[in-house]
Order: C-alpha cells, then structure tokens, then sequence
C-alpha cells in the first residue's frame, strides 16, 4: 500500500476553506451525517476495536488487502486478515499494520467451509467482521458465507461474492426460506437467523441477484428499491419491533429522506449501501438516507473493498450499523473528491485509501460549520 497523502500547509487551509463553505452551503447534508467515532486522548489500540477481515483467493489477493488497509486507516485498533494459505505472504507484503491468518482452501485458492471453525474462532476475540472481498465463487465458498452470515455474533458487512454466494443460496427469498425448496444449502438456513448486525453493500449487479430486480437509476426508484431491501431483511430475520416502530413514527414525518429519516426511531440490525451515484443508504425501520459525495474517480475497481474496509473500521470503533454505512460512505466519498482537486483522472481504488485522513478532517470541520447554521 503507497503512504497516506500528506498534504502542505497551503493544500490544507484550502482544504479547510472547501470544508467551511461546504458545511455552510449544504447544511442539511452535513448537519444529518453522523458524528465520527470518539478517540479518547487516553485511548489505545484495544480501545478502538479489531477488524477481521474474511476473503481474498488466488488472482484476487488485492481485494481483502484494500480491506485490510482501509480498515486500519479509518481507525480500528487492530486488523487482522483471514485469507487462503496460499496469497497470505502476497496480502501480508501489501500493508505492514495488519496481521494475517491462513485459512483451508480448496486447489484453486479459494476458502472453504473447512475454514469455518477457525474463523468462527477468529470473530470472537474480534468486534467487527467484513467477508467477501476477493472471495471468489464456488459451491464451498458459497457454504461458508451462508454459515458466517448465520453464526457470527458480531457486527458484520457483507459485500461482493460474498453476496452473490448469499443469492445463489437463496438466503432471501421468502418462498424458499418457508419450505426449503432450494436444495441442501436452503435446508441449512430455513428457519435461521443471524446472530449479529448484518450491512449489505451491493452494487446494482448484486442488488438484481440478491432481489430479482436491477435498481433504475431513478432517485426515488434507488431509495425505494434499498428501503424494501432493507426491510425485508427485517421482515425475515428481525423481531418486527423495529417496522413496527416505522409504522407509528410515520404517523408523524412526512418523508423517509434526509433529515427526517433520523425521526423514524427503533434501531435495525440490518442496513443496505445500494451502491452508485448517490449511494443510498437504508435500513430495516425504513429509514433512507442519499449520498451526495463521490465522483466518478470511484468507478474503478477495488473502491467497494476499500468501503467495506471503511465499514468495518468504524464498526470495530463502536459506530452502529447504520452509522458507520453512512459514514464510510460519505467519507469515501469525499475521499475521492479531494483527490480529485489535485488530479482529475488516472484515480485507482487505493487512492481513495491515501485519501482517507484528509477526508476525515474535511468531514468534521464540514460537519461543525453545518451545526453552527
């Protein structure tokens, strides 16, 4: 991974300028996000949580290290990557901060359910967990991801094949799930429920396998499509109190966007990122929120990896999961946009990484002068 990007003195005061005249002329959108993550003075790495990162396969090493090191640089205490024994030297050469663990994979590098104990293992001395960067596709594959979204207690985001190996399972298709109908995968999940807080971040691809409909790149049409996600996860996994919370909330807001999603109470464990221009960002109790940071720097890949990373890192810091989707959205985001001011083209996904730091200072200096307002 290059270094950071350290900008100078003058490159900063500009920065600080953009971030001043942004949270005054765009108030509302800096007003709402939520507040960065506390660092104590008195804190220390086992303060800030630990990530562990599940994924990576031979020809795919790159994706989990972009995790891995946008984890590290969004603040979590520790890092640890969970890769195929045989790309462990080739991940571990990629970032120095984070440590690395070999795990059982089948004779094309990818990992397999044999995997599944050790990880398991693994998450629990964790706070946060990420699966599928790099993960590749195969029937075991699939296994394991369906037995980690189960299993695991602890917060977890879930993206790239690792959510095409949760559609291919039909983990959310409602007919299947009440009479197993799918095959001995669906029989292993019939019934089942996650133990922690699950985040999906799909890009329209993998929204249309996940639901059966690619998402139109209709505002509205994205923000219903994510909400109805959303909530149907927590139709099918939560325990109704939180659509039940929507229900009577909307007896008192009008709309589900912005400011006002904040009002319609009662926490979900389940969230979606649909990923794409304006990212929108919805959970179980039907709140909807729309990114308005990123250019199209982030049209390359590698950037959804460097988001789940983002994620996890702030999730291992405590930020609930709604928070930290938000967040690591508009952070990544804005990653890009400052990279941008320098540059306008040639933007690879680890720049958005270098970026990260002076995204965070943008986001919060964005964030006091909107409040001022």
């Amino acid at each position: 991974m290059s270094e950071t990007y350290w900008p100078d003195a003058a490159t900063r005061a500009e920065f600080a300028r953009r971030a001043e005249e942004a949270g005054r002329t765009n108030a509302a959108f800096w007003g709402a996000l939520p507040s960065l993550p506390e660092r104590p003075i008195d804190g220390h790495k086992g303060t800030f949580g630990t990530a562990l990162c599940v994924g990576g396969s031979r020809g795919m090493s790159g994706a989990i290290s972009l995790t891995g090191a946008a984890a590290l640089v969004a603040g979590a205490g520790l890092t640890r990557l969970f890769v195929p024994e045989p790309i462990l030297e080739t991940v571990a050469g990629f970032a120095r901060e984070y440590t690395t663990i070999p795990g059982a994979c089948d004779a094309s590098g990818r990992l397999t359910s044999a995997a599944l104990e050790a990880i398991l293992a693994e998450a629990a001395n964790a706070t946060a967990l990420a699966v599928g960067p790099g993960f590749g596709r195969s029937a075991e594959a699939t296994r394991l991801v369906v037995e980690l979204f189960f299993e695991s207690e602890r917060p977890a985001v879930f993206d790239a094949d690792a959510l095409n190996a949760l559609a291919e399972a039909g983990v959310f298709d409602e007919t299947a799930r009440k009479n197993g109908k799918r095959g001995a995968i669906s029989e292993r999940f019939v019934g089942r429920k996650p133990r922690g807080a699950r985040i999906l971040t799909p890009h329209p691809g993998e929204f249309a396998r996940l639901t059966g409909a690619k998402p139109t790149g209709d505002r509205a049409a994205r923000i219903d499509a994510a909400t109805a996600f959303a909530e149907r996860l927590e139709r099918l996994f939560g325990d109704g109190s939180a659509l039940e919370n929507r229900r009577i909330a909307e007896t008192q807001v009008e709309s589900r966007e912005g400011e006002n999603g904040d009002a319609l109470g009662g926490d979900s464990a389940f969230v979606v990122a649909l990923k794409g221009a304006g990212t929108v960002v919805a959970d179980g109790r039907g709140a909807a929120f729309v990114n308005e940071t990123g250019n199209p720097n982030l049209a390359t890949g590698g950037s959804g990896d460097v988001l789940t990373g983002v994620v996890v890192g702030l999730l291992a810091q405590g930020a609930t999961p709604l928070d930290a989707t938000r967040t690591a959205v508009a952070l990544c985001g804005l990653a890009a946009d400052l990279r941008s001011t320098l540059c306008s083209r040639g933007a690879v996904a680890s720049d958005v990484v270098r970026f990260l730091p002076v995204a965070f200072d943008f986001y919060e200096a964005a964030q006091t002068a909107a409040r001022r307002r």
